[in-house]
């Protein structure tokens, strides 16, 4: 199988839960590191599927690699290539496929809960899931949904939380987020909660029962949103083997 190609902006903003996903399901993995200076590729054909982390850019600053990074999820859309978007990711995959990203009228960080979408296409991302769960936010910027694209929940202060399009999943939330992973966060990014509103909690009630909240959402959304769309990975890695076969074949 052809590697998840992981693209990573800023060293601390790591892959968390994907990269646990992708060891126990013994799928190989590349890193991208834009932090340390790799170079964005240009072609889609050597991966299975690509993956867009957070960073606290905007996808409206004006940096190459940004416009690198939304011409391949162009070149990947065009190919059926299955992509996964966290946040700035989720941003990014917006805004190549038609989308807009824009800074909302207040950030919203912390623990909040999210109201699902009730749809054919959404249940069968979310499957058994109750009507509200909670998840880890922290942005400042909102997408709009693509054409075509199909909403999965929504918050308070973000009704444009999560869709999916085709075989590829965009959410603003961290649902990739491990405790370790989030305790460097708010070492190293912590001044961002302040001014404390009701969209942002401090820093003592994102670190409340830390450990256990992230294990629920680990069990109850990200592991069943992982599962799902590691499912189509899998299929559309399988059309595209099939389909060097009957090229291989007929060129013989």
């Amino acid at each position: 199988m052809r590697p998840v190609r992981i693209f990573r902006h800023q060293s601390w903003v790591g892959a968390g839960r994907i990269v646990e996903t992708l060891t126990s399901s013994n799928l190989p993995f590349e890193i991208v590191a834009i932090d340390r200076g790799d170079r964005v590729p240009s072609s889609v054909d050597d991966v299975s599927a690509m993956v867009f982390l957070g960073c606290t850019m905007s996808v409206n600053d004006e940096l190459p690699w940004i416009e690198e990074e939304l011409s391949l999820i162009r070149k990947g859309q065009a190919r059926g290539v299955p992509m996964l978007g966290h946040c700035f990711g989720s941003q990014l995959i917006s805004k190549a496929m038609g989308g807009t990203v824009a800074p909302m009228p207040a950030k919203e960080i912390g623990w909040y809960k999210v109201a699902r979408d009730r749809n054919p296409v959404t249940d069968a991302w979310l499957g058994d899931l109750p009507d509200e769960f909670e998840i880890l936010i922290w942005h400042h910027d909102a997408f709009t949904l693509p054409q075509g694209a199909v909403p999965l929940y929504s918050s308070s202060f973000c009704p444009d939380q999560a869709f999916v399009l085709g075989n590829t999943l965009a959410t603003v939330a961290h649902i990739e987020v491990t405790a370790p992973l989030l305790r460097e966060w708010l070492s190293v990014y912590g001044d961002d909660l302040q001014p404390a509103s009701a969209s942002v909690q401090g820093a003592e009630q994102v670190l409340h029962r830390l450990d256990e909240r992230v294990e629920q959402m680990h069990a109850t959304v990200t592991d069943r949103l992982y599962a799902c769309w590691l499912a189509r990975v899998r299929e559309a890695e399988h059309r595209q083997k099939m389909g060097r076969i009957i090229e291989s074949r007929s060129e013989t």
